[in-house]
C-alpha cells in the first residue's frame, strides 16, 4: 500500500507541471490524455520495481522519451497517408496523346532554337532548368531586365506561333493571360 501512496503523491506533484509542459507540444487534447496516460503507467510500473530517487525528474525523463515517440508515430503516419492516393489513379494518357505531346514538345523547342542565341540561352536556362533570372543575368553578362525582356518576348513569339497553329485570330490571342 505504501507504494501505491508513494506513486500518488508523484502523481500529485507532477501532474499540473506535466500538463503545462505537454499540451503545447501535442497536437490534440486525446494525446495529451493518452500520454498522460502512459507516462503514469511507466512511473508506475518502474516504481514497483526499484526505488527512484528523484520521482519527479524521472516522470520528466519519460515525458520526453514518450513525446518522441509519438512524434516519431505522428512522421509515419503522415508518410504512409501521403503514399497512399485518396483516389484511384485514372490509366493515364493514350499512347498517340503521348506521342502527339512529345511531337509538340519538340516542335517548341525547335521554334525556340531559332531564337537569337542570347534569348534562346536565357528561356532554356529559365524553362529547362529553373535557374532563377538573377543568375542567369550573371552566367549570360546580362542586366535582369534584359534577362526577363528576353524571355517574355520568346513567350511572347511561341504564343503568337502556337494560336497561329491552332488558327486563333490575333484579336483573340491578346486576351490570353501570360506568366
Amino acid at each position: 500500500m505504501e507504494q501505491h501512496e508513494a506513486f500518488n503523491r508523484v502523481y500529485d506533484a507532477t501532474r499540473d507541471a506535466l500538463l503545462k509542459w505537454l499540451i503545447p507540444r501535442v497536437r490534440s487534447a486525446a494525446d495529451v490524455e493518452d500520454l498522460m496516460q502512459e507516462i503514469y503507467r511507466r512511473l508506475y510500473r518502474k516504481m514497483t520495481g526499484s526505488g527512484i530517487r528523484a520521482p519527479e525528474k524521472y516522470v520528466f525523463g519519460i515525458a520526453k522519451k514518450e513525446l518522441a515517440k509519438y512524434y516519431r508515430h505522428h512522421a509515419r503516419v503522415r508518410e504512409t497517408e501521403q503514399a497512399i492516393p485518396d483516389q484511384v489513379p485514372d490509366e493515364g494518357p493514350e499512347p498517340e496523346d503521348i506521342v502527339l505531346d512529345r511531337e509538340r514538345e519538340r516542335e517548341i523547342w525547335d521554334l525556340i532554337r531559332t531564337e537569337p542565341l542570347l534569348s534562346y540561352q536565357a528561356f532554356t536556362l529559365y524553362y529547362g532548368l529553373s535557374v532563377p533570372t538573377d543568375e542567369i543575368a550573371k552566367l549570360l553578362g546580362l542586366s535582369e531586365d534584359a534577362v526577363r525582356k528576353r524571355l517574355s518576348r520568346t513567350r511572347a513569339r511561341l504564343r503568337a506561333y502556337l494560336f497561329e497553329q491552332q488558327n486563333v485570330p490575333a484579336a483573340e490571342q491578346k486576351g490570353v493571360p501570360h506568366e
